[in-house]
Protein backbone atom coordinates (compact mmCIF):
# COMPACT_ATOMS: atom_id res chain seq x y z
CA UNK A 1 0.00 0.00 0.00
CA UNK A 2 1.51 3.30 -1.12
CA UNK A 3 1.10 6.10 1.44
CA UNK A 4 3.32 8.72 -0.17
CA UNK A 5 5.85 8.30 2.64
CA UNK A 6 6.56 4.60 2.33
CA UNK A 7 5.22 1.28 1.10
CA UNK A 8 3.24 -0.22 3.96
CA UNK A 9 2.87 -3.98 4.31
CA UNK A 10 2.07 -4.32 8.01
CA UNK A 11 -1.71 -4.02 7.88
CA UNK A 12 -2.14 -6.91 10.34
CA UNK A 13 -0.60 -4.62 12.98
CA UNK A 14 -2.76 -1.66 11.99
CA UNK A 15 -4.36 -0.35 8.83
CA UNK A 16 -4.04 3.20 7.58
CA UNK A 17 -7.32 5.01 8.35
CA UNK A 18 -9.47 5.13 5.24
CA UNK A 19 -10.75 8.44 3.87
CA UNK A 20 -14.28 7.73 5.11
CA UNK A 21 -12.96 7.18 8.64
CA UNK A 22 -11.00 10.44 8.56
CA UNK A 23 -14.08 12.36 7.41
CA UNK A 24 -16.17 10.76 10.15
CA UNK A 25 -13.63 11.82 12.79
CA UNK A 26 -13.72 15.46 11.69
CA UNK A 27 -17.52 15.47 11.68
CA UNK A 28 -17.67 13.81 15.12
CA UNK A 29 -15.28 16.34 16.61
CA UNK A 30 -17.85 19.02 15.81
CA UNK A 31 -20.38 17.16 17.97
CA UNK A 32 -18.49 17.51 21.23
CA UNK A 33 -21.33 16.81 23.67
CA UNK A 34 -21.02 13.93 26.11
CA UNK A 35 -23.19 11.13 24.64
CA UNK A 36 -24.62 10.48 28.12
CA UNK A 37 -25.80 14.09 28.58
CA UNK A 38 -29.51 14.78 28.44
CA UNK A 39 -29.44 17.78 26.10
CA UNK A 40 -29.29 18.37 22.35
CA UNK A 41 -25.47 18.33 22.19
CA UNK A 42 -25.41 15.01 24.02
CA UNK A 43 -28.17 13.63 21.79
CA UNK A 44 -26.15 14.50 18.67
CA UNK A 45 -23.11 12.62 19.96
CA UNK A 46 -25.28 9.70 21.04
CA UNK A 47 -26.75 9.51 17.54
CA UNK A 48 -23.25 9.11 16.05
CA UNK A 49 -22.44 6.31 18.49
CA UNK A 50 -25.67 4.45 17.81
CA UNK A 51 -25.34 4.79 14.05
CA UNK A 52 -21.88 3.25 14.26
CA UNK A 53 -23.19 0.53 16.57
CA UNK A 54 -25.83 -0.46 14.02
CA UNK A 55 -23.21 -0.59 11.25
CA UNK A 56 -20.66 -2.67 13.15
CA UNK A 57 -23.35 -4.97 14.60
CA UNK A 58 -24.70 -5.62 11.11
CA UNK A 59 -21.23 -6.61 9.89
CA UNK A 60 -20.73 -8.87 12.93
CA UNK A 61 -24.18 -10.39 12.40
CA UNK A 62 -25.66 -9.49 15.78
CA UNK A 63 -28.30 -7.11 17.13
CA UNK A 64 -27.11 -3.57 18.01
CA UNK A 65 -27.97 -4.13 21.67
CA UNK A 66 -25.55 -7.09 21.71
CA UNK A 67 -22.56 -4.93 20.70
CA UNK A 68 -20.52 -2.94 23.22
CA UNK A 69 -17.83 -0.44 22.29
CA UNK A 70 -14.51 -0.65 24.15
CA UNK A 71 -11.14 1.09 24.07
CA UNK A 72 -9.42 -1.70 22.11
CA UNK A 73 -9.61 -5.31 21.04
CA UNK A 74 -7.39 -6.21 23.99
CA UNK A 75 -9.84 -4.64 26.40
CA UNK A 76 -12.76 -6.41 24.75
CA UNK A 77 -11.07 -9.82 25.06
CA UNK A 78 -10.16 -9.15 28.68
CA UNK A 79 -13.77 -8.22 29.47
CA UNK A 80 -14.95 -11.44 27.82
CA UNK A 81 -12.42 -13.77 29.46
CA UNK A 82 -12.58 -12.23 32.91
CA UNK A 83 -16.36 -12.02 32.74
CA UNK A 84 -16.81 -15.63 31.63
CA UNK A 85 -14.42 -16.83 34.33
CA UNK A 86 -16.52 -15.11 37.00
CA UNK A 87 -19.79 -16.25 35.45
CA UNK A 88 -18.81 -19.88 34.96
CA UNK A 89 -16.03 -20.47 37.50
CA UNK A 90 -18.30 -22.44 39.84
CA UNK A 91 -19.36 -24.78 37.05
CA UNK A 92 -15.84 -25.64 35.91
CA UNK A 93 -12.27 -24.45 36.29
CA UNK A 94 -11.25 -25.69 32.83
CA UNK A 95 -10.96 -23.36 29.82
CA UNK A 96 -10.40 -24.45 26.23
CA UNK A 97 -8.11 -22.37 23.99
CA UNK A 98 -5.32 -22.99 21.46
CA UNK A 99 -1.54 -22.81 21.70
CA UNK A 100 -1.50 -19.87 19.23
CA UNK A 101 -3.66 -17.21 20.85
CA UNK A 102 -2.84 -13.50 20.63
CA UNK A 103 -1.27 -11.99 23.79
CA UNK A 104 -4.57 -10.21 24.53
CA UNK A 105 -6.03 -13.67 25.15
CA UNK A 106 -2.91 -15.58 26.13
CA UNK A 107 -1.99 -13.28 29.03
CA UNK A 108 -5.46 -13.19 30.68
CA UNK A 109 -5.49 -16.99 30.45
CA UNK A 110 -2.12 -17.12 32.22
CA UNK A 111 -3.61 -14.95 34.94
CA UNK A 112 -6.52 -17.37 35.30
CA UNK A 113 -4.04 -20.25 35.65
CA UNK A 114 -2.48 -18.47 38.62
CA UNK A 115 -5.97 -18.33 40.13
CA UNK A 116 -6.57 -22.07 39.88
CA UNK A 117 -7.99 -22.50 36.36
CA UNK A 118 -6.72 -25.19 34.01
CA UNK A 119 -6.18 -24.16 30.39
CA UNK A 120 -6.50 -26.86 27.74
CA UNK A 121 -4.60 -25.73 24.65
CA UNK A 122 -5.50 -27.28 21.30
CA UNK A 123 -2.52 -27.70 18.97
CA UNK A 124 -2.37 -25.67 15.75
CA UNK A 125 0.50 -27.30 13.87
CA UNK A 126 0.51 -26.24 10.21
CA UNK A 127 -2.47 -24.02 10.96
CA UNK A 128 -4.89 -26.89 11.65
CA UNK A 129 -6.62 -27.94 14.89
CA UNK A 130 -6.90 -31.76 14.93
CA UNK A 131 -10.49 -33.05 15.05
CA UNK A 132 -9.62 -35.66 17.66
CA UNK A 133 -8.30 -32.98 20.04
CA UNK A 134 -11.50 -30.98 19.63
CA UNK A 135 -13.70 -34.02 20.29
CA UNK A 136 -11.75 -35.08 23.37
CA UNK A 137 -11.67 -31.58 24.88
CA UNK A 138 -15.38 -30.96 24.33
CA UNK A 139 -16.30 -34.08 26.30
CA UNK A 140 -15.01 -32.41 29.46
CA UNK A 141 -16.91 -29.94 31.63
CA UNK A 142 -15.68 -26.53 30.49
CA UNK A 143 -16.06 -23.07 31.97
CA UNK A 144 -15.82 -21.58 28.50
CA UNK A 145 -13.98 -21.69 25.18
CA UNK A 146 -11.83 -18.89 23.75
CA UNK A 147 -10.33 -19.55 20.31
CA UNK A 148 -9.21 -17.04 17.68
CA UNK A 149 -10.82 -17.37 14.26
CA UNK A 150 -7.69 -16.43 12.32
CA UNK A 151 -4.09 -16.26 13.40
CA UNK A 152 -2.51 -12.82 13.24
CA UNK A 153 0.96 -14.14 12.33
CA UNK A 154 0.45 -17.12 10.02
CA UNK A 155 -2.94 -16.13 8.61
CA UNK A 156 -4.32 -19.60 9.42
CA UNK A 157 -8.11 -19.73 9.68
CA UNK A 158 -9.47 -22.18 12.25
CA UNK A 159 -12.82 -23.93 11.86
CA UNK A 160 -14.72 -22.80 14.94
CA UNK A 161 -17.90 -24.42 13.67
CA UNK A 162 -16.26 -27.78 14.40
CA UNK A 163 -15.83 -26.71 18.03
CA UNK A 164 -19.43 -25.53 18.21
CA UNK A 165 -20.69 -28.84 16.78
CA UNK A 166 -18.48 -30.90 19.09
CA UNK A 167 -19.82 -29.02 22.11
CA UNK A 168 -23.41 -29.62 20.97
CA UNK A 169 -22.79 -33.31 20.23
CA UNK A 170 -21.51 -33.79 23.79
CA UNK A 171 -24.27 -31.76 25.45
CA UNK A 172 -21.67 -29.22 26.56
CA UNK A 173 -23.16 -25.75 27.18
CA UNK A 174 -19.83 -23.93 27.52
CA UNK A 175 -20.04 -20.48 25.88
CA UNK A 176 -17.58 -19.74 23.08
CA UNK A 177 -15.58 -16.52 22.80
CA UNK A 178 -13.83 -15.75 19.52
CA UNK A 179 -10.97 -13.32 18.99
CA UNK A 180 -12.06 -12.14 15.53
CA UNK A 181 -9.78 -9.11 15.37
CA UNK A 182 -7.81 -10.36 12.35
CA UNK A 183 -10.67 -12.14 10.58
CA UNK A 184 -13.32 -9.42 10.83
CA UNK A 185 -14.25 -8.32 7.28
CA UNK A 186 -11.46 -10.52 5.86
CA UNK A 187 -13.61 -13.64 5.37
CA UNK A 188 -16.64 -13.89 3.11
CA UNK A 189 -20.11 -14.37 4.63
CA UNK A 190 -18.69 -14.46 8.13
CA UNK A 191 -21.56 -14.18 10.63
CA UNK A 192 -19.83 -14.56 13.99
CA UNK A 193 -22.92 -15.51 16.05
CA UNK A 194 -23.28 -18.68 13.97
CA UNK A 195 -20.35 -20.24 15.86
CA UNK A 196 -19.67 -18.14 18.96
CA UNK A 197 -21.45 -16.40 21.83
CA UNK A 198 -18.95 -13.59 22.30
CA UNK A 199 -16.56 -12.04 19.79
CA UNK A 200 -13.87 -9.36 19.80
CA UNK A 201 -13.31 -6.96 16.90
CA UNK A 202 -11.14 -3.85 16.54
CA UNK A 203 -11.50 -0.57 14.67
CA UNK A 204 -7.91 0.05 13.61
CA UNK A 205 -7.64 -3.37 11.94
CA UNK A 206 -10.30 -2.40 9.40
CA UNK A 207 -9.36 1.20 8.59
CA UNK A 208 -10.73 3.03 11.63
CA UNK A 209 -8.83 4.88 14.36
CA UNK A 210 -6.68 3.18 16.98
CA UNK A 211 -8.23 3.11 20.43
CA UNK A 212 -11.63 1.63 19.54
CA UNK A 213 -12.77 -1.96 19.80
CA UNK A 214 -16.05 -3.78 20.25
CA UNK A 215 -17.33 -6.87 22.01
CA UNK A 216 -20.31 -8.90 20.86
CA UNK A 217 -22.12 -10.71 23.68
CA UNK A 218 -25.14 -12.90 22.97
CA UNK A 219 -28.17 -11.37 24.68
CA UNK A 220 -28.84 -14.34 26.99
CA UNK A 221 -25.31 -14.19 28.47
CA UNK A 222 -24.81 -11.78 31.38
CA UNK A 223 -21.13 -11.44 32.19
CA UNK A 224 -20.06 -9.06 34.96
CA UNK A 225 -18.37 -5.83 33.95
CA UNK A 226 -14.61 -5.45 34.21
CA UNK A 227 -14.58 -1.63 34.29
CA UNK A 228 -17.03 0.01 36.69
CA UNK A 229 -18.10 3.63 36.82
CA UNK A 230 -20.85 5.58 35.11
CA UNK A 231 -22.56 2.58 33.56
CA UNK A 232 -21.98 3.44 29.90
CA UNK A 233 -22.43 0.73 27.24
CA UNK A 234 -25.37 -0.75 29.19
CA UNK A 235 -23.07 -1.16 32.18
CA UNK A 236 -20.73 -3.47 30.30
CA UNK A 237 -17.92 -0.93 29.92
CA UNK A 238 -18.04 2.27 31.95
CA UNK A 239 -16.26 5.37 30.71
CA UNK A 240 -17.26 8.15 28.34
CA UNK A 241 -17.41 6.77 24.81
CA UNK A 242 -14.73 7.79 22.31
CA UNK A 243 -17.18 9.33 19.86
CA UNK A 244 -14.70 10.24 17.07
CA UNK A 245 -13.09 6.80 17.27
CA UNK A 246 -16.43 5.01 17.27
CA UNK A 247 -17.65 7.10 14.34
CA UNK A 248 -14.49 6.22 12.42
CA UNK A 249 -15.04 2.52 13.20
CA UNK A 250 -18.54 2.63 11.74
CA UNK A 251 -17.44 4.58 8.68
CA UNK A 252 -14.56 2.17 7.97
CA UNK A 253 -16.87 -0.84 8.27
CA UNK A 254 -19.38 0.76 5.87
CA UNK A 255 -16.59 1.46 3.38
CA UNK A 256 -15.33 -2.13 3.38
CA UNK A 257 -18.80 -3.65 3.32
CA UNK A 258 -19.60 -1.62 0.20
CA UNK A 259 -16.58 -3.09 -1.65
CA UNK A 260 -17.28 -6.82 -2.21
CA UNK A 261 -14.43 -7.02 -4.74
CA UNK A 262 -11.85 -6.50 -2.00
CA UNK A 263 -11.54 -10.24 -1.37
CA UNK A 264 -10.54 -11.04 -4.94
CA UNK A 265 -7.98 -8.24 -5.01
CA UNK A 266 -6.32 -9.40 -1.78
CA UNK A 267 -6.35 -13.04 -2.89
CA UNK A 268 -4.74 -12.15 -6.21
CA UNK A 269 -2.03 -10.06 -4.52
CA UNK A 270 -1.39 -12.85 -1.99
CA UNK A 271 -0.98 -15.53 -4.65
CA UNK A 272 1.21 -13.41 -6.94
CA UNK A 273 3.44 -12.43 -4.06
CA UNK A 274 3.77 -16.05 -2.89
CA UNK A 275 4.72 -17.14 -6.40
CA UNK A 276 7.37 -14.42 -6.66
CA UNK A 277 8.80 -15.24 -3.22
CA UNK A 278 9.13 -18.92 -4.07
CA UNK A 279 10.79 -18.03 -7.38
CA UNK A 280 13.53 -16.29 -5.39
CA UNK A 281 14.23 -19.49 -3.47
CA UNK A 282 12.57 -18.22 -0.30
CA UNK A 283 10.00 -20.19 1.70
CA UNK A 284 6.27 -19.44 2.07
CA UNK A 285 4.36 -20.89 5.00
CA UNK A 286 0.78 -20.90 3.73
CA UNK A 287 -1.84 -22.78 5.79
CA UNK A 288 -4.40 -24.79 3.84
CA UNK A 289 -7.16 -22.38 4.92
CA UNK A 290 -5.83 -18.87 5.32
CA UNK A 291 -6.67 -15.18 5.26
CA UNK A 292 -6.22 -13.44 1.91
CA UNK A 293 -4.17 -10.58 3.35
CA UNK A 294 -1.35 -12.24 5.34
CA UNK A 295 1.64 -14.04 3.87
CA UNK A 296 4.26 -15.51 6.19
CA UNK A 297 7.63 -16.01 4.50
CA UNK A 298 11.09 -17.19 5.48
CA UNK A 299 14.39 -16.02 4.00
CA UNK A 300 16.89 -18.72 5.00
CA UNK A 301 20.06 -17.28 6.48
CA UNK A 302 18.64 -13.77 6.89
CA UNK A 303 17.58 -12.82 10.41
CA UNK A 304 14.16 -11.21 10.69
CA UNK A 305 15.38 -8.18 12.62
CA UNK A 306 18.04 -7.44 9.98
CA UNK A 307 15.53 -7.88 7.14
CA UNK A 308 12.96 -5.59 8.78
CA UNK A 309 15.58 -2.88 9.29
CA UNK A 310 16.99 -3.27 5.76
CA UNK A 311 13.51 -3.00 4.23
CA UNK A 312 12.68 -0.04 6.46
CA UNK A 313 15.78 1.74 5.16
CA UNK A 314 14.24 1.28 1.70
CA UNK A 315 10.98 2.83 3.02
CA UNK A 316 9.16 -0.51 2.98
CA UNK A 317 7.36 -1.66 6.13
CA UNK A 318 6.93 -5.33 7.02
CA UNK A 319 7.09 -7.08 10.39
CA UNK A 320 8.75 -10.02 12.06
CA UNK A 321 5.48 -11.01 13.75
CA UNK A 322 2.77 -9.59 15.95
CA UNK A 323 3.28 -5.98 17.04
CA UNK A 324 2.18 -7.12 20.52
CA UNK A 325 5.02 -9.69 20.68
CA UNK A 326 8.00 -7.87 19.15
CA UNK A 327 9.79 -7.43 22.49
CA UNK A 328 9.79 -11.16 23.25
CA UNK A 329 12.66 -13.37 22.13
CA UNK A 330 10.69 -16.57 21.59
CA UNK A 331 7.66 -16.80 19.33
CA UNK A 332 5.18 -19.36 20.74
CA UNK A 333 2.86 -18.97 17.75
CA UNK A 334 5.48 -19.98 15.18
CA UNK A 335 6.71 -22.76 17.44
CA UNK A 336 3.16 -24.07 17.69
CA UNK A 337 2.87 -23.85 13.90
CA UNK A 338 5.86 -26.18 13.65
CA UNK A 339 8.77 -23.87 12.87
CA UNK A 340 12.14 -24.33 14.50
CA UNK A 341 13.71 -21.43 16.36
CA UNK A 342 16.06 -20.83 13.43
CA UNK A 343 13.13 -20.76 11.01
CA UNK A 344 11.23 -18.38 13.28
CA UNK A 345 14.21 -16.05 13.50
CA UNK A 346 14.38 -15.78 9.69
CA UNK A 347 10.65 -15.20 9.16
CA UNK A 348 8.72 -12.14 8.01
CA UNK A 349 5.01 -11.36 8.03
CA UNK A 350 3.76 -9.43 5.02
CA UNK A 351 0.21 -8.12 5.41
CA UNK A 352 -1.79 -5.75 3.26
CA UNK A 353 -5.23 -4.39 2.43
CA UNK A 354 -7.46 -4.35 -0.60
CA UNK A 355 -5.63 -1.24 -1.85
CA UNK A 356 -2.38 -3.16 -2.55
CA UNK A 357 -1.56 -2.90 -6.25
CA UNK A 358 0.85 -4.20 -8.91
CA UNK A 359 3.27 -1.30 -8.49
CA UNK A 360 3.56 -2.02 -4.77
CA UNK A 361 3.97 -5.72 -5.46
CA UNK A 362 6.83 -5.06 -7.89
CA UNK A 363 8.62 -2.74 -5.45
CA UNK A 364 8.24 -5.22 -2.59
CA UNK A 365 9.50 -8.15 -4.64
CA UNK A 366 12.53 -6.20 -5.84
CA UNK A 367 13.32 -5.16 -2.27
CA UNK A 368 13.03 -8.72 -0.98
CA UNK A 369 15.32 -9.89 -3.75
CA UNK A 370 17.80 -7.14 -2.90
CA UNK A 371 18.09 -7.99 0.81
CA UNK A 372 18.78 -11.61 -0.10
CA UNK A 373 21.57 -10.47 -2.42
CA UNK A 374 22.92 -8.03 0.18
CA UNK A 375 23.15 -10.75 2.80
CA UNK A 376 24.90 -13.15 0.45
Amino acid sequence: METGKYLYFDAAATEMPCDEAKEAVLAAMEEYGNPSSGHCAGFASRELVEKARETVASAVGCAPEELYFTGSGTEASNIAIRGLAKLRGRISKTVLATDSEHPSVREPLKALESEGFQILRLSTRNGVIPDEEIDEACRQPLAFVTVMQANNETGAVYDLMKIRRALADNGNDAPVHCDAVQSFLKIRRNRLPSFCDLATVSGHKVGGLKGTGALYVRKNIRIPALILGGGQEQGMRSGTENVPGIASFGAAVRAKASDPGRFERMERFHDELAEAVRAMGYVCHVPEVHLPNILHIQIPGVRSSWAVNALSAMRICVSAGSACSTKKKDNPVLTAYGLTREESETSLRISFTETADEAGLHSLVEALKKIGEMKR
